[in-house]
């Protein structure tokens, strides 16, 4: 069951004034910032502080990927487990929250999955991910689970709308499949995460402006420089979810190829299912080197071209 990010608070709220708290919630959604918004609101409420000054709790614990390759490793995953197995310093739990959790590499995994199965008294522990399915199944297994029902569905349905109409026009039977059309394609696709970046840098400003109006004249000078770098990196992950949507639209587009094509029968099957078989391994490839931190106009430029060739 779904809920909105509303009930999903309310219901943890209840479970702790109920006093039947779990020791791990495995959050999960559509939105980046959605989810990440609710592991902060619970955590807040759990540690008795307000958003403002979460960061600054000793009692809170944060664990993101920060390896070039955007992987959490098991030295993160064992410092946390120290810092859990510590008393409470200034609330009476402990709340760790481990974001983008399906990027932990298999021994974090494995180190995680220890504390799961002996839990640290007065320990809370929320994961936040939007591919639950990528998390080890037997943590998994040991996380209730709250999924956040789909947002903003529109402004989605429109970025799928617009790759759709990019990977019609540059690799349609008869279209061009050389140099020049493939910078025109990567040029494209920029202009698609300009626009997303540029929306999820004011939409970060906007809310930005709002806590500085509330909370500005409360609170000392050290919190606005900490809630703006906490915004700026809210908006580029909105970015990167979006990026991650657009090549996940192009594997889309080649599947969907692939699919149509099993359905005919002519002798060109196999010929035309090689190509697009290695246009999904060069998209794959392309996901990787984009997570791996290459830069990323040079990885596009790079995986489109050779999209162009296999399909010539």
């Amino acid at each position: 069951m779904a809920f909105s990010k509303q009930e999903a608070f309310l219901l943890l709220k209840k479970a702790m004034e109920e006093n039947r708290l779990g020791h791990a919630y495995l959050l999960c959604g559509t939105s980046q910032k959605e989810v990440g918004l609710l592991s902060e609101e619970i955590a807040s409420r759990i540690l008795g502080c307000s958003l403002l000054h979460l960061s600054e709790h000793p009692d809170f614990h944060l664990v993101e990927p920060e390896s070039k390759a955007r992987k959490i490793l098991t030295e993160q995953m064992r410092h946390l487990e120290e810092k859990l197995h510590l008393k409470p310093q200034a609330s009476s739990y402990k709340v760790a929250v481990i974001h983008d959790a399906d990027r932990m590499v298999p021994a974090a995994a494995n180190a995680f999955l220890k504390t799961l199965e002996e839990p640290p008294d007065k320990t809370v522990l929320l994961l936040v991910t939007l591919l639950p399915e990528a998390i080890l199944a037997t943590i998994r297994s040991r996380s209730l689970v709250i999924s956040l029902h789909e947002k903003d569905l529109f402004l989605e349905s429109e970025i799928e709308k617009k790759i759709e109409i990019i990977m019609h026009e540059f690799f349609k039977e008869d279209a061009p499949k050389d140099a020049t059309a493939a910078f025109q394609c990567v040029r494209a696709f920029q202009e698609l995460l300009s626009t997303a970046r540029k929306e999820a840098l004011e939409e970060a400003e906007e809310e930005f402006q709002i806590e500085k109006k509330q909370y500005g004249k409360t609170t000392d000078g050290s919190w606005e420089d900490l809630r703006e770098e906490h915004f700026k990196a809210t908006a580029e992950a909105a970015a990167l979810e979006s990026r991650s949507l657009l090549i996940a639209g192009v594997t889309n587009y080649f599947g969907s190829c692939l699919r149509k094509l099993y359905q005919q029968q002519n002798s060109e099957i196999d010929s035309k299912a090689a190509s697009l078989l290695r246009a999904l391994e060069i998209v794959e490839s392309l996901r990787n080197s984009l997570e791996q931190g290459v830069q990323e106009a040079l990885a596009l430029e790079a995986g489109f071209l050779e999209l162009m060739r296999s399909r010539s």
